[in-house]
């Protein structure tokens, strides 16, 4: 786990057996104590929590035991939990105070024992013995009569001082509470940032709660941290957890409470926190000529990278989205920055020269994801327990999706349209990606369906051409046969009964001709059986295994079963596709055969007789021979056009699946320009435009054209009749259909055909002429191209220059588009959002505004900024600080993570205040030339 601040849900007022209402038996041995302790700490897990504070009246006896049962905790297995996994035990008293109200006294977690008792010398407590069941009956600490005085108090003992926090009981108007009438000012002079509640903060009336938010000025305005408590004293623990608190802290210290308070809405929650779901987790880089070997673990809300410049901030942001294929669009012109160009030279200079790779760990839904990318560029990738295997950064950039700029880019998303889109898009990647996925694999079969169509269509004019010529053969047959004449009866009967047997034997050998196809088809489905009982395995044993193995065995009794029946027709198959010597004597097909050649023979006789007839006979016969050869022909051609009969229709659906899928594409993309519009509060209006780009459509036209002569302006002119139209859903198909006809016009052969029409196309501005050369020029292949070529749909942006008033986006000025497009990111759910120095073109007055969005964005996605601006990092409560310095101080040429951690940590706190303030000797004299 990184050493960022997390939450912790936590109950930070619970009693033991010593309190004076306990509801169940005393604990008085030590033995008692523990097995009491253990109970408890058992029952801290059953109801969730992480956290709880020991809060007896004036007395702190029972906190050692449960500090041990929770130390001794051990996992499922029975080994000892690591540390950061145990139950965090505060030390801490309930105090009766002459205030009067009451409060809590929590201290660091690690408070040493053999301090509670100055802790009660130094309030001027007197608890009762030890061995006692219950502690002394509770007095009002009269004594202490503010807060104010009690922590001056306390602060004058060195070993005391930050190690402890007070919370006043804010629960309601109850006796016990700070917040009866007449108490404002105690309330405001109180040194508190946060109370307790017995309860749940649901039950605070209207007029208190808006005391405690600060927003009743009689109460000064002060605004304090609630923590909801269960206040449990049963023995059966029913009341522990019930109103439980969730904190968040690095450690669990007084101090983490205290900064808890101070940024409630991030580190406070009476509620189960919402986190994001897919997060980077981790960076290691092996090796860098720059920073050296870096490991560095990432909080899963928001991570801030500090240092001076040149210290290594923007380099492990490099690192990280080099490793996971980040690729920003490349300079649109010599204004802009070409950001993959200045990281490809990082990673030249800086991981080359040592060899080194960038390994992060990416975790979605808790599911661990590593990727690692070397100098060379090759990238392997592991899921969760697997092994690791060779990806594409393709494959990086849809399953581990970031979002991420550079120094300034925010600043130039403007000039470049596709940068504005990533706006868009990056929310919905994961979704648009399976959309193009889908729409690649629909196209595959749109080719597919087109080249079993262009056969089918092929083959049908093949039929009509050989009908033709058939008929023109037959008529040839039937005029030779009618000018025969003085025929014997005999070879007339010949003659005749010849052409009846040949029209015949057409016939048989279509059905030969089936048998063959069938079969084929059957051999093939045989191997798809085969290859599913291969791929058999057995049913899972959970859940229902009797109920799976069961609908198994139907499945594999219907396999069984298809593959007897396959068997048995193959062989029926093979049967009647055997040779006629082969076949029985009682065969239909043996005793055709034979028929037909007797007929056969008794013709041939019958053309010999006839020597009067002989020429015109021969010629007969020679036709009659044609159109049985010629029928036989068509009959096979007509045998694979019907297993084509469908294609025309297959086309026509996958085509609209492809076009459906583009139209998917447009509503997402809409949805979310919609989102964007409200996720920016109106400062940004994004409308998509469909069917507004033409561009790859018109580059494919003209490369399908090239050396055709038809004027470029009039291809480009093809492009802007689509996008202009009225509906151009209509007349993008329109102007396909008329393409398309000419594509499969076939000039060379067709000769005085007439050409297709086109009036889609001479209505965009072609000449008749300009068709001519289409026609000439167009391949059917490469209409195929330019079909699923598809006319883009585009969003368009506008700026919101004052209410109810809109301008195109790249007028507005620098600051107010990376005011607007950081404001919208931080709205919007989505990936990691990675930015180098946002507060780059930010005016200070915006800063808060943006702080505060900072708070709400890192509930629903990972921040991991670089920044020098401590507004960001400080008042944006970043749960992990980085900081990086200079390998040899005063020497720029390397760079070095020098330590993490979060605010709550006195480390990380001096580091801030040196790198981002200046010191504090620098943050005091401006503070004092300010006058606060």
């Amino acid at each position: 786990m990184d050493k960022g601040a997390h939450f912790y849900r936590c109950d930070l007022q619970v009693h033991s057996p010593r309190d004076e209402q306990w509801t169940g038996a005393d604990c008085v041995t030590d033995a008692e104590r523990d097995a009491y302790a253990q109970k408890l700490v058992e029952a801290c897990r059953t109801q969730g929590l992480q956290g709880i504070a020991i809060s007896d009246h004036h007395d702190m006896v029972f906190v050692p035991y449960v500090r041990r049962a929770a130390a001794a905790e051990a996992d499922a297995s029975g080994n000892a939990l690591d540390p950061t996994r145990r139950l965090v035990v505060f030390p801490a008293m309930e105090l009766t105070l002459g205030v009067p109200c009451q409060a809590l006294i929590v201290f660091d977690a690690d408070f040493p024992e053999a301090w509670f008792s100055q802790v009660l010398t130094a309030m001027v407590v007197t608890p009762s013995a030890a061995t006692e069941a219950k502690t002394a009956q509770t007095k009002r600490l009269a004594h202490i009569d503010s807060l104010k005085k009690l922590k001056e108090d306390l602060d004058k003992h060195d070993w005391l001082r930050d190690r402890y926090i007070l919370f006043p009981n804010v629960t309601n108007e109850g006796k016990n509470s700070i917040l009866r009438d007449g108490f404002p000012g105690k309330y405001i002079e109180a040194p508190c940032v946060g109370g307790y509640i017995d309860g749940e903060v649901g039950k605070l009336k209207a007029g208190n709660l808006s005391k405690v938010s600060g927003k009743d000025k009689a109460w000064g305005n002060k605004r304090i941290a609630c923590f909801q408590t269960s206040d449990n004293r049963r023995e059966n623990h029913s009341d522990l957890g019930n109103n439980s608190t969730w904190i968040k802290w690095a450690t669990p210290t007084a101090e983490a409470l205290r900064q808890a308070c101070l940024a409630q809405e991030s580190r406070v929650s009476q509620t189960p926190p919402q986190l994001p779901s897919i997060v980077v987790a981790e960076i290691n880089v092996s090796n860098s000529a720059f920073l050296g070997p870096v490991d560095l673990e990432l909080n899963s809300q928001y991570t801030a990278l500090i240092g001076g410049r040149g210290t290594g901030k923007s380099t492990i942001l490099e690192y990280l989205r080099w490793a996971l294929c980040d690729q920003p669009p490349g300079s649109a012109d010599e204004d802009t920055p070409n950001y993959q160009a200045r990281r490809a030279r990082l990673i030249d200079q800086t991981l080359k020269p040592v060899n080194g790779t960038v390994q992060v760990r990416f975790e979605i839904n808790q599911v661990s994801h590593v990727v690692r990318r070397s100098a060379d560029g090759s990238l392997v990738i592991k899921i969760a327990t697997g092994d690791f295997r060779p990806c594409t950064e393709d494959e990086v950039r849809t399953l581990l999706p970031i979002q991420a700029y550079s120094q300034k880019q925010l600043s130039d998303v403007s000039v470049r349209i596709d940068e504005l889109a990533r706006f868009i898009t990056a929310p919905i990647r994961s979704d648009l990606s399976r959309i193009e996925r889908e729409a690649a694999d629909r196209a595959g079969r749109v080719r597919q369906a087109h080249a079993t169509r262009v056969r089918q269509r092929a083959l049908t004019r093949t039929v009509k051409n050989r009908e033709l010529e058939e008929k023109s053969l037959t008529e040839q047959a039937a005029a030779l046969r009618a000018s025969l004449a003085g025929l014997s009866a005999e070879d007339q009967k010949a003659l005749d009964e010849g052409k009846l047997f040949e029209a015949a034997d057409r016939s048989v050998a279509g059905w030969q001709d089936g048998i063959t196809s069938v079969s084929s088809g059957i051999s093939d489905l045989a191997m798809v059986v085969d290859a599913h009982i291969e791929g058999l395995e057995s049913p899972p044993a959970q859940p229902e295994a009797a109920t799976l193995a069961a609908a198994q065995a139907e499945y594999r009794s219907f396999l069984d079963d298809t593959k007897a029946a396959i068997d048995t027709l193959s062989g029926r198959g093979a049967a009647l596709n055997q040779p006629l010597d082969q076949l029985l004597p009682t065969s239909p097909w043996r005793i055709w055969a034979e028929r037909l050649g007797a007929v056969r023979a008794a013709y041939e006789d019958a053309t010999k007789r006839s020597s009067a007839h002989s020429e015109r006979l021969k010629q007969l016969k020679d036709i009659e021979d044609r159109i049985n050869k010629h029928a036989r022909e068509t009959a096979k051609v007509s045998e694979e056009l019907r297993t084509l009969a469908t294609s025309e229709t297959t086309y026509e659906t996958e085509r609209l699946a492809w076009v459906g899928l583009a139209v998917d594409h447009a509503s997402l993309t809409k949805a979310q320009c919609d989102s964007l519009t409200t996720t920016s509060g109106g400062a940004i209006r994004a409308e998509l435009k469909q069917y507004a780009d033409a561009a790859e459509f018109v580059h494919v036209l003209r490369q399908a054209l090239q050396g055709s002569r038809v004027q470029s302006a009039k291809i480009d002119g093809l492009g802007d009749h689509i996008v202009r139209a009225a509906n151009p859903a209509v007349q993008w198909p329109a102007i396909l259909g008329d393409l398309e006809r000419l594509a499969e016009f076939d000039t060379d052969k067709e000769g005085a055909e007439r050409r297709p029409d086109a009036p889609s196309l001479i209505k965009a501005g072609l000449s008749a002429g300009d068709l001519e050369r289409v026609a000439k020029a167009l391949k059917p292949s490469d209409w195929l191209s330019l079909s699923l070529t598809p006319i883009r749909s585009i969003p368009v942006f506008e700026y919101r220059a004052r209410e109810g008033d809109y301008i195109p986006f790249r007028n507005a000025s620098a600051g107010q588009q990376a005011t607007a497009l950081l404001k919208t990111l931080l709205n919007q759910p989505g990936p990691p959002l990675i930015i180098d120095q946002p507060e780059e073109d930010l005016d200070n007055p915006v800063m808060l505004e943006v702080v505060e969005q900072v708070w709400k964005a890192k509930q629903h996605r990972q921040l991991i900024f670089a920044s020098h601006n401590a507004n960001l990092v400080v008042n944006g409560d970043a749960e992990l600080v980085a900081w990086c310095e200079y390998r040899t101080k005063g020497d720029q040429s390397g760079g070095k993570v020098a330590g993490e951690g979060a605010i709550d940590m006195p480390t990380v706190r001096e580091a801030i205040k040196a790198i981002m303030e200046g010191g504090a000797a620098a943050f005091n004299l401006r503070k004092d030339k300010y006058g606060f």
